[in-house]
């Protein structure tokens, strides 16, 4: 928010404060300046307002804030003294209170207007509140150079006087207007409604903008005029040869415009100010104060009464303030008569009671919804340095880490050692459906779609990690960073039962790509990560978990399923835990390796988190160190091709019993004069007792059963 300094002293004496000082201040209620720029004679202070002050998106916001600050008073201009309902409005004639049996979208007016013009609103949750009149005698030309200035200034070009007027009042008390040509005007009436399929309209920028069934319009008996809340059409708006000009001010429900705005990729002045939440009583005061102006600087004549649609007035909230209880928040007693102060400063209307205060917030405050809200505003005026600085008193209980979370660091911990780096990547991706393997497409599963996503590209949620990693892959590849060894703990969405809510469930990703590790003695072959290296970080993850006794990697094809596109086809494994499938690994497929334009080959993985900390073991248990000498006996198989040497070292694990120590596969072979179909598998078996030397006799008796277990079960022939 762009306020120059001249403007602001318009509603309050700031001659003895310096910028610097007026800066300061305003940063410690929350009105941070991002820069102080020079602007002829005067200077702009460039004010940040968060999104829960829509009231400082005006002059008069900040110079009320200004005021309570420096203890000044504030002066409001003609047609704006009873803002915020203190006082009445002096010089101008209300709306009539609405009747308890009004229908909505019925037009209340009073005096001529209403034989002028009419009113509909068809949707009056979208438009609560709509408000019309009419000015005869209008000399379009150039406003005076006062308001030019002060326009330019915050950062509105001038245009003609009728407009800046509209965009002054905006400037000046947050409430947007917009002004018709009352002559072009079809039926001479406004009707406020959703749009019709397949209407445009050009608007006021030049660009055709076609709006949508859940887009608001404002039409007349023919077409639609403005985008409700966003920017004005063409069709009507102010030339040279405007005489009569209907001005609308109203109030909008903050979220419709706020997703058409998004939805159209139009953001004004106006919709930035309403999709906050504008004042209720608003309208009123900008037709008033709009009125004045153009009769000053136009020669307009205000055709009396005003056309007031507002069916279902917004409740005034009430909120009862405790001093006891804000002593108990804040940590210090702020007086009772300070905050009665500052709260009427702010335009509360507030009502001492002996126990409590009852506070009436503006109705341009919508931030102000309880009694907390309240503590804040008065500790923020009275000022957080005299907060003193003390200990926490009462009883306190040890806080701990929750078990998904200790889950997550057990998991990131033991990838992090395994020598990968974090990755953190958008869980939202371009909806589209499963596309063939040459695409990329996603795993099974619906994707969950969002109902008014901010861009194309950010429409869905993902249902796999891996596009993200990949992402980060091609990334890296194309800034000549060629070694990549990353993976990312993240959430991933899939539709469940109709009507119900997303299955959410975390996973975790990994991908290495390139040179593991390097040097003048390391060829090339042996240093870039493959799927082994990959399964070597997967079972140290497991270890980690505990989970390596109940866990296998069986390379099969056969687990893929329908339309899972990221891996090899012929070089992939599932991952299963306890008989049941929690993810797979394997090569990234060669199509989205042309497609990415990767140097290597990356390996990558996806398993499901939820899964395996369901059965990870919760508390580690360690040993003392073998007092006991291990045996050691190698033995060769030769078993089918078509066995896989998880199931092979499982059987010998199962015969061998609890003597069994490490069973490690150290060579195969096939090829003469092992039969085709078959391969050669070598092991080398340790056995150790925990409590004695283990003699060479028990070592070969359990051999024994192993040789058999493999001839009778595996169908082996064992070499010597």
């Amino acid at each position: 928010m762009r306020v120059p300094r001249e403007w602001l002293e318009a509603y309050v004496d700031l001659g003895d404060v310096s910028t610097e000082t007026l800066v300061e201040r305003l940063a410690t209620v929350g009105l941070p300046v991002d820069a102080v720029e020079p602007h002829g004679d005067d200077v702009v202070l460039d004010v940040e307002v968060t999104s829960n002050r829509p009231d400082c998106l005006s002059i008069i916001g900040i110079a009320r804030e200004a005021a309570l600050l420096f203890g000044r008073a504030l002066r409001l201009p003609d047609g704006l003294e009873g803002r915020g309902g203190a006082r009445a409005v002096r010089g101008a004639r209300s709306a009539p209170a609405p009747s308890k049996g009004r229908r909505a979208g019925r037009a209340e007016t009073a005096g001529a207007v209403g034989a002028r013009i009419s009113v509909t609103v068809e949707d009056p949750e979208g438009c609560p509140r709509f408000t019309a009149t009419v000015l005869d005698g209008v000399r379009v030309g150039p406003s005076p150079a006062w308001m030019q200035r002060r326009l330019e200034a915050a950062g509105v070009r001038a245009i003609n006087d009728v407009v800046d007027v509209t965009n002054y009042v905006m400037l000046e008390m947050g409430q947007p207007m917009h002004a018709f040509d009352l002559a072009r005007v079809a039926g001479r009436r406004l009707i406020v409604r959703r749009a019709r399929p397949g209407e445009a309209l050009v608007t006021l920028d030049g660009v055709t903008r076609a709006a949508d069934k859940q887009s608001l319009v404002v039409a007349d008996a023919v077409h639609a005029v403005s985008l409700a809340g966003i920017i004005g059409g063409q069709d009507t708006e102010i030339g040279s040869e405007t005489r009569t000009v209907l001005l609308e001010a109203a109030y909008w429900s903050p979220p419709g415009i706020g997703r058409t705005s998004r939805r159209l990729g139009v953001r004004t002045e106006a919709s930035s100010r309403f999709e906050r939440g504008a004042d209720p009583e608003g309208p009123i005061l900008a037709q008033r104060r709009a009125g004045l102006l153009l009769a000053e600087v136009a020669g307009a004549r205000v055709v009396p009464g005003i056309v007031d649609v507002y069916p279902r007035p917004l409740p005034h909230r009430v909120i009862r303030l405790r001093p006891r209880r804000s002593a108990a928040v804040l940590g210090i007693d702020v007086p009772r008569a300070e905050i009665v102060r500052i709260l009427r400063a702010l335009g509360c209307d507030v009502r001492p009671g002996a126990a409590s205060l009852t506070v009436r917030p503006p109705t341009n405050r919508p931030d102000l919804t309880r009694e907390e809200d309240l503590i804040e505003e008065a500790i923020r005026v009275y000022g957080y340095d005299r907060v003193p600085l003390t200990l926490p008193r009462g009883v306190t209980t040890p806080g701990r880490v929750s078990l998904p979370v200790a889950g997550e660091r057990r998991v990131r911990d033991a990838l992090l050692r395994a020598g990968l780096t974090e990755a953190v990547t958008l869980t939202l991706v371009a909806a589209e459906p499963p596309a063939a393997p040459a695409t990329g497409g996603r795993d099974g599963g619906d994707e969950v779609r969002l109902a008014n996503p901010l861009t194309a590209e950010h429409a869905a949620l993902r249902r796999s990690v891996l596009p993200g990693l990949l992402r980060v892959l091609s990334t890296n590849a194309s800034r000549r960073q060629q070694d990549v060894h990353v993976f990312e703990l993240g959430r991933v969405w899939r539709a469940g039962e109709p009507g119900g809510r997303p299955d959410e469930r975390r996973a975790v990703g990994i991908a290495v790509m390139g040179r593991w590790r390097w040097g003048w003695n390391v060829s090339a072959d042996t240093a870039v990560a493959d799927f082994y290296h990959l399964r070597a970080i997967v079972d140290a993850l497991f270890h980690d978990l505990d989970l390596a006794a109940e866990t296998a990697v069986l390379p099969s094809a056969s687990y893929l399923l329908t339309g899972a596109a990221w891996w090899h086809p012929g070089r992939v494994a599932a991952v299963t835990l306890a008989g049941r499938e929690v993810g797979r690994l394997g090569e990234l497929h060669p199509d989205l390796v042309e497609r990415e334009r990767l140097p290597y080959r990356p390996c990558v993985a996806e398993l499901d988190l939820e899964s395996l900390l369901e059965v990870a073991g919760s508390v580690r248990t360690y040993a003392g160190l073998p007092r006991y000498p291990e045996v050691e006996r190698d033995l060769a198989v030769v078993l089918s091709e078509a066995l896989a040497a998880a199931e092979i070292e499982r059987l010998i694990r199962a015969t061998a019993g609890p003597l069994l120590e490490t069973v490690e596969l150290f060579d195969v072979y096939a090829g003469a004069p092992v039969p085709s179909g078959h391969r050669n598998l070598a092991y080398r078996l340790r056995f150790r007792a925990p409590d004695r030397t283990l003699t060479a006799g028990e070592a070969e008796e359990i051999m024994v059963k192993i040789r058999t277990a493999l001839q009778d079960q595996a169908g082996g022939r064992l070499r010597t």
